[in-house]
């Protein structure tokens, strides 16, 4: 069984509510989730479409490949009602794999650790909540000292605490 980081982003719809959707689509595929950081909610990166996108990042535990979780995480999006179409555009549940224990993935359509994470706070500051400490598999800093010099100018905010997945 292999730890691993999901990012969760929504930007249509109660963002809280498909968040703990997120999580009952991914114990029916057998992906258990361990923890969850808070819920932060974060200026659109990119110009993204949509406004104002609720964030977070869960632990979770699979066995299999990655690539498995990877598909199953496109299941649940589609799932909860993710269209894909234009890059930004307005999205009800984006899931990213973050990371995959300490493995490098380096496949055409499947890159872990995840790219573009370290330019991202809205990916940063709930995973530091979870891991500051842990080291990227590729660049050798903590999460902590990436969020400290990471170059994005966003605000990333945490939500109301009674929105937040508290029940897990």
């Amino acid at each position: 069984m292999i730890h691993a980081y999901l990012g969760f982003g929504s930007n249509l719809g109660d963002g809280a509510a498909v968040f703990r959707e997120t999580i009952a689509e991914l114990a029916i595929r057998g992906v258990e989730v361990l923890r969850t950081s808070s819920l932060y909610s974060s200026e659109p990166w990119g110009g993204a479409d949509g406004g104002v996108f609720t964030n977070a990042v869960l632990e979770v535990r699979r066995g299999g490949s990655a690539r498995g979780l990877f598909e199953h995480v496109q299941v649940v999006e589609k799932a909860l009602g993710r269209v894909r179409g234009k890059p930004f555009a307005a999205r009800t549940c984006d899931l990213d794999l973050l990371l995959w224990g300490r493995e490098i993935i380096c496949d055409p359509d499947l890159r872990v650790p995840h790219p573009r994470m370290t330019e991202r706070k809205f990916v940063l500051v709930p995973l530091c909540e979870l891991i500051p400490n842990y080291r990227h598999p590729e660049l050798h800093g903590t999460f902590a000292e990436l969020l400290r010099v990471c170059p994005d100018p966003l605000r990333v905010w945490p939500r109301d605490p009674h929105s937040a997945s508290s029940s897990l």
